[in-house]
């Protein structure tokens, strides 16, 4: 009787043990086919504002991994923090959402300057930096503001100035029409680059509350021509910059003349 007892007993547990088994197995199964059918991407635990240094919010673990359908997966998430260590945001990454390499930038490996181009690194402050709002990718056109008195060579204002403009402009200035240097009688407005690409940008610290760009300076790369590289760097030290967004329906930007401190035909002798 008690070896019966003993026998009935095992072989409950034996069906508990096997009824386990089979659930442990099915949900293993599933698992696995979960797995294959998902993609794990890195996403925030916060709302990140633009212009956020990265390092310190990975070392606080403001990041996590997050399991999506293979499907839905953004282009270009980010799938570990290796990749967005030594970066900043570039736009606002939402709490939980993923976060596309796009809101990122900061990386020397990752700028994308076109073949025959260099990148040039350029400060602007405030207003003439568009108030921060300037990103990756944006296209821009760069003022300069020559003041009276300064030096500017032929080169330069044949960008800007048609025909023989440029001789009267040296005339009035009091030099050979052929100068290759002119000395500017008046303060002078110009665009100039027209357009460029700004291929990395660290804007001030954007407010926590509003998530709207701060006052401060912009420091930027821009996908620079050789000759435009080397008007920008004489303009840095001989001018004063200011920068104008320009829309994503015309990135070529606007044909123009200058505007002179004194009216335009005394300055280059003609009327009208």
């Amino acid at each position: 009787m008690r070896s019966r007892g003993l026998v009935v007993a095992i072989a409950v547990v034996l069906a508990v043990l096997a009824a386990v088994g089979v659930i442990v197995y099915t949900s293993n199964v599933k698992q696995s086919a979960g797995e294959e059918n998902t993609t794990r991407v890195i996403v925030a635990n916060q709302d990140i504002p633009p212009n956020s240094a990265l390092d310190p919010l990975i070392a606080a673990g403001a990041f996590r991994e997050l399991a999506v359908p293979k499907d839905g997966v953004v282009e270009g998430a980010v799938t570990s923090t290796d990749q967005l260590t030594g970066l900043t945001s570039s736009a606002e990454i939402l709490q939980n959402e993923q976060i596309p390499l796009a809101r990122v930038t900061g990386a020397i490996s990752q700028l994308a300057i076109t073949p025959g181009n260099v990148g040039i690194g350029l400060q602007v402050d405030g207003a003439a930096a568009v108030n921060g709002y300037v990103q990756q990718g944006s296209n821009v056109v760069l003022y300069a503001t020559f003041n009276a008195g300064t030096l500017v060579s032929r080169q330069t204002l044949q960008y800007f100035l048609k025909g023989s403009a440029v001789a009267r402009l040296a005339q009035a200035a009091g030099g050979a029409p052929n100068a290759n240097l002119i000395k500017m009688p008046t303060d002078y407005t110009f665009s100039l680059v027209p357009s460029v690409t700004v291929i990395a940008v660290q804007n001030p610290a954007a407010d926590a509350s509003t998530g709207k760009p701060t006052a401060g300076t912009s420091t930027f790369v821009l996908d620079l021509s050789p000759s435009d590289a080397s008007n920008v760097v004489f303009a840095v030290d001989h001018s004063t910059l200011y920068m104008g967004l320009l829309p994503s329906q015309n990135k070529e930007g606007y044909n123009g003349a200058g505007v002179v401190g004194a009216p335009y035909a005394r300055v280059i002798g003609v009327k009208g």
